[in-house]
């Protein structure tokens, strides 16, 4: 059994400006939080990992294979292993993803 205390997150900045913090990690399981000034751009890219994400604050055009939407606070979506996905931030946002199996490079942060 592990605690994880906000507090003691260490913040990471993947890219300029996007700041993220890892709020738990487990064998198969992984949950972080992403700031998103408005304008972030995540390109079109593949994980392995399943994902979930959901958003707590702001607003993201998400695409996921051909298929785009814009979603807002309270939304989710789900990208499924090794599909093409991308988002924009259209403004200052907050998401939390949820990565299974985890993120070996982000389970240091």
């Amino acid at each position: 059994m592990t605690f994880y205390y906000y507090s003691e997150a260490k913040e990471a900045e993947p890219v300029p400006g996007v700041k993220r913090r890892m709020a738990a990690c487990g064998d198969r399981v992984q949950i972080i939080e992403y700031f998103l000034p408005k304008g972030t751009v995540f390109p079109l890219n593949r994980l392995s990992s399943e994902q979930i994400s959901y958003i707590v604050r702001g607003r993201l055009r998400v695409t996921i294979k051909e298929k785009e939407s814009i979603l807002s606070s309270g939304d989710g979506y789900l990208v499924p292993s090794n599909v093409e996905h991308g988002a924009v931030a259209l403004e200052d946002s907050v998401v939390i993803d949820v990565f299974s199996p985890p993120i070996e490079e982000q389970k240091e942060d």
